[in-house]
């Protein structure tokens, strides 16, 4: 029970920092609000200006109860835009030693096991274990951490397995409804979403629609809505309920043997209820429409930055050198491995590891592979594969069928005295670009993959 509280704790605390974007905008202060800073840039397709403008007041930011959390969030989404994941966990380091409940968890996670609880247990590699499950089920919903890229990686090679099983809806969370051409254009831009700026899920979006998805928006937004004092959970209740109210109204009520699957943000998938005044999507989904979703949880069982806040099982797991792939574990009965909150099935992920540079989770069971980029083409220099600039440059890959505003494949920062990495790209056509600190172009070139 203790650990369903802590999750619920967690999750509820990190949705509502992300969420406090608007009422730190009507703020006043000397220094720029972060997220709009991201904004302004992101939306022209520059990712490296952000990082640099921001990073010059990083000790005001920091020093600043009004920005701290909003500064810390931006840079995490940023580092992780750029593959830079290793500076991206640095910042959600500081975030989450910032959190309320993150003492707590840190207290009931500081124990290590010597005895694991999936001993007995048959391992299986999860796209199979989902595929397996996917023929019986009409909604699949899976979650992901906001900061955490490798969730989406996932659910990207996800889409074709499922899609020959039946499934022909993509909902996800992070999409805005005023985007109402996507289906049509068959490509996300810088206005499809909020974390579809991220190259990764742009994709996963992307790979939906060239599978023949139809892809579904389905958030519901409430800026007007203002919780009761003896309600404090009131608005948050409402936009639960909202979501699984846009999941029937727009997929369900027109095709009611429609087969789903739902990309969540953290807790929302949870199907148990929670408390009276509070439950989340999936919870309401179930009452609303009478479909029991498969649940996946991806939260529990991943790397963070400081073991400390890590479950003391994915601990013990990974210095028994067990995980090497995305991994569940299913019981000598069938059931698979989970600890309650609502899910029917958690996802063992391992760790980050790196190869030239880049994390190899990007390679994605062979969908992607490296690709040299063409420094002389793009006007920059490197010896012996080191960098020779002076200044950090953004490189980034577009495919060239797509529009100007279309979210890269990939990019990365090249940083001056430092290895030349590569580029991490499927198969296609594509338009490579150079970008230097103040967004200018210095070089492009286009490559067939």
């Amino acid at each position: 029970m203790k650990i369903k509280l802590f999750q619920m704790l967690i999750i509820i605390s990190l949705m509502l920092s992300i969420f406090s974007f608007n009422t730190f905008a009507q703020q006043t202060t000397n220094l720029p609000n972060p997220f709009q800073v991201v904004k302004k840039y992101v939306e022209q397709n520059n990712y490296i200006t952000p990082i640099f403008e921001l990073k010059a007041q990083e000790e005001k930011y920091l020093a600043s109860p009004q920005w701290k959390t909003t500064y810390l969030e931006m840079m995490i989404l940023l580092q992780s835009y750029v593959s830079n994941y290793e500076e991206s966990y640095h910042y959600e380091n500081i975030l989450l030693k910032s959190q309320p409940p993150n003492k707590r968890v840190r207290e009931m996670y500081a124990k290590d096991i010597t005895v694991s609880p999936v001993a007995g247990y048959k391992m299986l590699k999860v796209l199979d274990a989902i595929e397996s499950v996917a023929g019986g089920r009409q909604v699949i919903m899976i979650n992901e951490e906001h900061r955490t890229p490798f969730h989406r990686a996932l659910t990207l090679q996800l889409l074709s397995r499922l899609y020959a099983k039946g499934f022909r809806y993509f909902a996800a969370e992070t999409l805005f409804d005023t985007d109402a051409e996507i289906n049509r254009r068959g490509f996300p831009t810088q206005k499809t979403g909020f974390y579809t700026a991220d190259p990764i899920y742009a994709d996963a979006v992307r790979t939906a629609l060239k599978l023949g998805y139809k892809v579904v928006p389905y958030e519901d937004y409430l800026p007007e809505c203002k919780s009761p004092d003896d309600k404090p959970q009131f608005c948050n209740d409402q936009r639960e309920r909202g979501q699984a109210r846009n999941l029937y109204e727009r997929i369900l009520k027109n095709d009611a043997k429609a087969k789903i699957l739902v990309h969540v943000g953290r807790g929302h998938n949870a199907k148990h209820a929670s408390s009276k005044e509070f439950n989340f999507m999936g919870y309401y989904f179930r009452q609303l429409t009478g479909i029991e979703p498969f649940t996946i949880d991806q939260l529990s069982f991943s790397q963070q930055r400081d073991p400390a806040d890590e479950h003391p099982l994915y601990r013990y797991l990974t210095k028994q050198t067990v995980l090497q792939e995305p991994s569940v574990f299913q019981s000598p009965s069938g059931e698979f491995y989970n600890i309650g909150f609502g899910q029917d099935m958690v996802i063992f992920h391992p760790r980050m590891k790196y190869e030239n540079g880049r994390a190899m989770f990007l390679e994605m069971n062979g969908e992607r592979k490296a690709e040299k980029i063409n420094l002389k083409k793009l006007k920059l220099k490197s010896k012996n594969q080191i960098f020779s600039a002076n200044e950090p440059v953004l490189i980034q890959a577009f495919y060239t069928q797509e529009s100007i505003d279309a979210v890269p494949v990939d990019q990365i920062i090249l940083y001056p005295k430092q290895s030349v990495s590569a580029l991490m790209l499927p198969k296609g056509k594509f338009r490579i670009r150079a970008l230097d600190k103040s967004g200018r172009v210095l070089g492009e070139y286009e490559k067939l993959n």
